[in-house]
């Protein structure tokens, strides 16, 4: 046999071996999770709660004619209406005041967890002039509930567990609680989750001025991660405490409270959120410390329309006109269509006011299917 033929028989053999080792080795990479689909990341995703005027209750069943979306005054084509996305979410507790008595426990938590989703991850903050994360974020609703029923749970996690309460450890920093939920959310949430903060607290206007970070940088990171602020409120009545106006001589309140921290109403608002507050006080005699067991009722009942409200809420994803993603905030408007407003009647739409023009890195969404 000649060497040359001998030559182009081995390098056959050669490259024979080499393509049945690449083959096994291309079967070892790893899939992307079934159902699951890259999304371009020229995508902005936001988020509408469409309510019923009257009576407050979220519309379903709303599709993508049933919207119109406009970025800085110009109408941009929808190309994505989902409902149910899974969610993340921190629940703030404040635990200065004991926001409900010991007698009046969250009775019915396990219900308004189960409305966010089974797939929801949840965690807990303790909050009054600190925050402290109690309870990572968790996908066990079961160990959630038994935090929220435990109506001094929050309260010792920031005093400690003594039977008597502390005196007061100065006015809570509502501001502060948000920035670190936030930030917690932004450093721990998956990407293609949609960042949630609940607020249960007594009332917006009980602060502190100072705060490590001010109002501003609290709504540019909410603006940032695209997080949405829904709050519960016990109606605290007579016993509402104005601002000392001495304390804020000199400049506009507005400019104050931003700068000490920014206000809970503007953060709702800010990021499409909702302030849900209970018509009946906690307390029917404040000397005697008497619980009142209608509020108690009615906390639940708000809690659970709460979740509701937050799951059935739509995902809204277009690939803006704009393609040069600087880094600029970009505002946008939605608003239901012509046929929106035929299938909603009157109904209010909320949502997040804009996202700053960022290209992140390609998320995967497993809630979009192809």
């Amino acid at each position: 046999m000649k060497v040359s033929s001998l030559i182009f028989i081995i390098s056959l053999l050669l490259v024979t071996c080499l393509l049945y080792t690449i083959n096994p080795i291309q079967a070892q990479q790893p899939n992307r999770p079934q159902g699951s689909v890259t999304i371009n990341t020229d995508l902005v995703v936001t988020w509408a709660q469409v309510t019923n005027r009257t009576d407050g209750s979220p519309i379903n069943g709303l599709g993508i004619d049933d919207f119109l979306l406009r970025e800085e005054g110009k109408q941009q084509q929808i190309d994505l209406v989902k409902e149910g996305q899974p969610l993340s979410v921190v629940i703030l507790v404040d635990g200065q005041r004991c926001v409900w008595p010991p007698e009046i426990e969250f009775r019915r938590s396990r219900e308004a967890l189960r409305r966010l989703g089974e797939d929801a991850e949840i965690a807990l903050m303790a909050w009054d002039s600190d925050v402290r994360l109690v309870q990572p974020l968790t996908t066990d609703q079961n160990v959630i509930a038994n935090r929220l029923e435990d109506g001094l749970f929050f309260f010792q996690a920031l005093n400690g567990p003594q039977k008597v309460p502390r005196p007061n450890r100065g006015p809570g920093r509502p501001g502060e609680a948000i920035y670190q939920a936030a930030r917690y959310l932004e450093k721990v949430a998956a990407p293609e989750r949609r960042k949630i903060i609940i607020v249960i607290t007594q009332s917006w206007y009980l602060m502190a001025q100072k705060h490590l970070h001010t109002g501003g940088e609290g709504e540019e990171l909410l603006k940032k991660t695209g997080t949405t602020v829904y709050a519960l409120l016990e109606n605290i009545g007579k016993r509402r405490t104005p601002i000392n106006p001495w304390d804020w001589v000199g400049r506009k309140l507005e400019d104050r409270l931003r700068n000490a921290g920014g206000t809970l109403e503007k953060f709702v608002d800010l990021t499409g959120g909702l302030i849900l507050v209970s018509k009946n006080e906690a307390w029917l005699n404040d000397a005697t410390l008497t619980p009142n067991g209608e509020f108690g009722k009615e906390f639940d009942e708000l809690f659970i329309k709460l979740t509701t409200m937050i799951r059935s809420s739509y995902t809204i994803g277009y690939y803006p006109e704009d393609s040069n993603f600087d880094g600029r905030f970009r505002r946008i408007n939605l608003e239901l269509s012509r046929s929106g407003k035929a299938k909603a009647g009157k109904a209010d739409v909320k949502s997040r006011g804009g996202y700053y023009a960022l290209r992140p890195s390609s998320p995967t969404f497993s809630e979009v299917k192809n």
